[in-house]
């Protein structure tokens, strides 16, 4: 039987999710490394012996969103040939739900665009993984094999999925995750023109 230390988060993990909150509440620049410390009770050595500087510590959270991203490709990967829009929407569906778990990640990355382009510029790795999905996306979009009419409603949809999380996660931080997944789930039938099943 698991004891409550043992599902206790890691020390490493507090400080990834007070960063979470700071850095979107605050922004990554306003954030000081001795704040952080604060927030999560530590002392600014136990920060270092986890993470060399604050920029690891923003690339370990918008690594997380990167994996999202990196699904979505997956998905579309899927779809080589003429694309059945309503086959489509599961899989849409499917990446809502795993962006609506990371939708502080996603605020954060909206909130601090300027710190993750710096990141990107002096991280080749995070820039070759940021220019993969770039060029995983355009191959996508560019496929003549899927309609013209098909991209643009799956593009839509997938725009959709993001803006609508990290809009209600800004404006609307009460509704619940479920209700918000509900509205965008009918934003996603009216975008992708797959009708409500009886």
């Amino acid at each position: 039987m698991a004891t409550d230390e043992a599902e206790a988060p890691s020390t490493r993990d507090r400080i990834l999710e007070a960063a979470l909150e700071l850095f979107t509440e605050q922004g990554f620049d306003k954030t000081s490394l001795r704040e952080l410390a604060e927030r999560v009770g530590v002392t600014k050595a136990a920060l270092y012996y986890h993470f060399q500087s604050k920029e690891e510590i923003l690339s370990c959270l918008v690594e997380r969103g990167h994996g999202i991203g990196h699904h979505g490709l997956d998905v579309l990967r899927l779809f080589h040939g003429p694309l059945d829009l309503a086959a489509a929407l599961p899989a849409c569906e499917a990446l809502l739900d795993q962006v609506l778990s990371q939708r502080k990640v996603f605020a954060l990355m909206e909130r601090n665009r300027t710190a993750i382009e710096a990141l990107r510029d002096r991280d080749p790795e995070h820039q070759a993984e940021h220019q993969q999905l770039e060029r995983q996306w355009a191959e996508f979009m560019a496929n003549p094999k899927i309609s013209l009419h098909d991209r643009v409603r799956v593009s839509a949809a997938l725009g959709a999925v993001v803006a609508g999380v990290v809009g209600t996660t800004q404006g609307l931080g009460a509704a619940t995750p479920e209700r918000i997944k509900d509205e965008l789930v009918s934003v996603l039938r009216d975008l992708l023109g797959v009708t409500q099943p009886m």
